[in-house]
């Protein structure tokens, strides 16, 4: 048995080497490859791609009334109320409802060769495969479309922002016709409520004639009764932004405060804890102490009703409104060029990848060579697994 000797690196030269004396190898291989990638580049389907782009949304499309101070209005964009959102353009754009329309409207089972025994999912999925959906720094939405038909690509394109508006007005507009119902409701009953109230009124003049409460009584009547019509008012709110938003919400708990807020200042001037109210309707008689509370009671509903009725008529425009909530930036074309297959990148590739396989074949086979003739024990080791292989294969 032959001393093992070591084994030598390889440097530039003897790869130069190797590539001169293996250099028919190297050429055949290379242009094999070479003319199989360029038969696989040119039977590839060509894939055109098309962009639209829409700006995110100014705002007011959202069906919630417009009373929510600045500070909650961030919060509401998020969920499509009173002011739209670039998320929830996200969300419909990525919508299943909004795929499957587009699916439909262009036979894309049959575009994509989708048999009919498979689900309509699988459809839907294939389009998502030629879909996406970016955000560019200044917050504009680019849809882009892949096909094969570049018309095609353009026309799925703008559909999409079609289907985006649709599917957007009618969300916001079943939003406002929800408020409108139950603001429209609140408001009936405080028109109700405002006519009995103005009926007792002139029944209890009739019948004790007239009644004299002090200046400042009246003055604190009126300051208890606004503090309680805003106490109603935000009552209002909360039940319109829980309906839309759920219990809870950050917001709807923001409101909630503010109405137990109110509620306690209400309490605390009826109860004289502030001073006056309480004190001065002790100093009235029975008759006027009635006559007071009507006052007040009168006053609540009347502010509540300067509060309630523009939120209506509001959520009615909303409810009617036909006009398109969105702004298109760029309208899909028809492209010029495709997007792949990258034919000269695919030769290119494959014409280095053949370059290297081979080098690496060179090098097992020089090395292989070597042990044949320096180390026989390496080389008995090698035929044995060589011999271990061919007879499993025969076996098989």
């Amino acid at each position: 048995m032959s001393e093992k000797e070591p084994v030598a690196h390889l440097n530039l030269f003897d790869l130069l080497l190797l590539l001169v004396k293996w250099r028919l190898l190297f050429i055949v291989n290379f242009f094999l490859v070479v003319i199989v990638a360029v038969i696989v580049a040119l039977t590839l389907p060509v894939w055109y791609s098309s962009n639209a782009v829409i700006l995110p949304p100014s705002g007011g499309g959202g069906g919630i009334p417009s009373f929510l101070p600045s500070d909650l209005k961030g919060v509401a964009a998020n969920f499509g109320l009173d002011i739209a959102t670039d998320e929830i353009y996200q969300t419909v754009l990525s919508s299943r409802t909004l795929k499957e329309a587009i699916c439909k409207r262009f036979n894309l089972r049959e575009v994509y060769n989708i048999p009919e025994e498979l689900f309509f999912e699988d459809v839907v999925e294939s389009f998502n495969g030629h879909y996406s959906l970016t955000t560019r720094k200044d917050n504009a939405i680019v849809i882009e479309i892949e096909d094969k038909d570049p018309g095609r690509s353009a026309d799925i394109a703008n559909a999409c922002i079609d289907e985006l508006d649709r599917i957007y007005r009618n969300i916001t507009s079943e939003t406002a016709r929800k408020n409108r119902t139950y603001i429209g409701k609140r408001l009936q009953r405080v028109n109700d409520s405002l006519s009995l109230l103005q009926d007792s009124i002139v029944s209890f003049q009739k019948t004790t004639n007239a009644i004299s409460i002090p200046d400042q009584t009246i003055a604190m009547i009126h300051a208890a009764s606004d503090i309680k019509a805003q106490q109603m008012a935000n009552d209002v709110k909360l039940d319109v932004m829980r309906n839309n938003l759920g219990q809870n919400h950050p917001m709807v708990e923001q409101l909630q405060l503010m109405s137990e807020e109110l509620e306690s200042q209400y309490d605390r001037m009826i109860s004289g804890q502030e001073g006056g109210l309480f004190i001065g309707l002790q100093e009235l008689p029975e008759l006027g102490r009635k006559y007071a509370d009507i006052i007040r009671r009168v006053r609540v509903q009347s502010s509540l009703l300067e509060f309630i009725y523009p939120q209506y008529e509001s959520a009615r425009i909303q409810e009617e409104r036909e006009t398109a909530n969105v702004q298109i930036l760029d309208r899909a074309v028809v492209p010029n060029y495709k997007t792949r297959p990258a034919r000269k990148l695919i030769v290119m590739v494959s014409g280095a990848l053949s370059v290297v396989v081979t080098l690496v074949i060179v090098l097992i086979l020089e090395y292989t060579f070597s042990l044949s003739k320096k180390n026989e024990e390496d080389w008995k080791k090698v035929q044995k697994i060589i011999n271990t292989f061919r007879i499993g294969h025969k076996n098989g």
